[in-house]
């Protein structure tokens, strides 16, 4: 029998606000301040690992969201086929018809924990997922170091909760992957040429004294710059644009002929 879960007015409130701010997820940043904003209203927890990708093969992406410090073998352990814990989970999610489960220090429903849980002191864990309906395709999302064991209530909101979660991963990755695979369409030829000079240092006189045009103009150029690469700011600018490969260590120093 399934247990009853009664919401309170506050949670319904919540509930809807969560479902609606996961819609506008498209950025890394968006998707860390929803897991560890409202979504702790439901799945308190501190680490949240998203594999993504191919669950009956094990050719996943893991992507880690997390307020603690962690170690710097955790994501190699996390991701490890044989040694891992990603995938001991998954096997045992797919072996109880891919509902919610529960891995905790006392063994009760899914074995001993593994060490890299033990170290971190992650006695209360939740692991759910979802797979494609077509395929083996999908995303897998562990829930680590819960402040309580995990119930009914937790287990409720995971189900209830994970089309949105999912959708807002893939939303965020499929982003990410338009950046990245796209780079050559991002900024036109000139605006490239006014970034490569900004990396230089140069100021918006400079430069426009640099390729012939007035410094509105240079000013308008660094502006939809800022806007194509979703940065702040100049130096974010250049920094992104060196990350995806649209500066390399001679562009953006052509100079019109007089």
């Amino acid at each position: 029998m399934t247990d009853v879960v009664n919401l309170t007015s506050e949670d319904r409130e919540r509930l809807v606000f969560l479902i609606d701010t996961s819609i506008k997820i498209n950025k890394r940043f968006q998707f860390f301040l929803w897991a560890q904003g409202t979504l702790q209203s439901f799945i308190p927890h501190e680490t949240l690992v998203c594999a993504t990708g191919d669950l009956g093969t094990l050719q996943l992406r893991n992507d880690v969201f997390s307020r603690a410090t962690l170690p710097d073998d955790f994501e190699p352990v996390a991701r490890d086929p044989v040694r891992g814990f990603i995938a001991p989970l998954l096997s045992h999610w797919n072996s109880v018809d891919r509902g919610p489960i529960a891995i905790s220090d006392d063994g009760s429903e899914s074995g001993s924990l593994h060490p890299m849980l033990h170290r971190m002191s992650y006695r209360n864990n939740l692991c759910h997922g979802v797979r494609e309906v077509r395929g083996a395709c999908g995303a897998f999302f562990a829930f680590l170091g819960l402040d309580r064991p995990v119930g009914a209530r937790e287990r409720y909101f995971a189900d209830l909760l994970m089309p949105h979660l999912y959708m807002a991963t893939m939303r965020m990755l499929d982003s990410e992957c338009a950046v990245a695979d796209c780079p050559a369409s991002v900024l036109s030829e000139r605006e490239i040429q006014v970034l490569g000079w900004v990396r230089d240092g140069k100021t918006n006189a400079e430069i426009g004294l640099i390729l012939d045009i007035s410094p509105l103009t240079v000013k308008n150029h660094v502006q939809k710059i800022l806007r194509k690469l979703d940065v702040s700011n100049r130096a974010q600018a250049v920094a992104k644009a060196v990350a995806i490969g649209l500066l390399g260590s001679g562009q953006g120093r052509e100079v019109r002929s007089h």
